[in-house]
């Protein structure tokens, strides 16, 4: 069965909003959805030293995303 497809811009959104419900999303994180062979996955971009927390947070919502919705082209 085929997924529903969401934009780059779309799935970045709801990682954002997710992380900001379960805690406070530092303005110096760059979340990024980039095309993966068949899929997606996030890029996690900083100006400081990355929270390895946050980071696995953000790796765990993608993972649930990811199972849900593919990439829309």
């Amino acid at each position: 069965m085929q997924k529903p497809a969401k934009t780059r811009e779309e799935l970045e959104a709801a990682i954002r909003l997710e992380m900001e419900d379960i805690c406070e999303l530092p303005t110096d994180i760059a979340i990024s959805v980039v095309p993966s062979q068949d899929t997606w996955k996030v890029a996690i971009m900083t100006d400081g030293q990355l929270d390895v927390g946050r980071a696995e947070m953000i790796e765990t919502i993608a993972d649930r995303l990811r199972t849900e919705f593919d990439l829309k082209s």
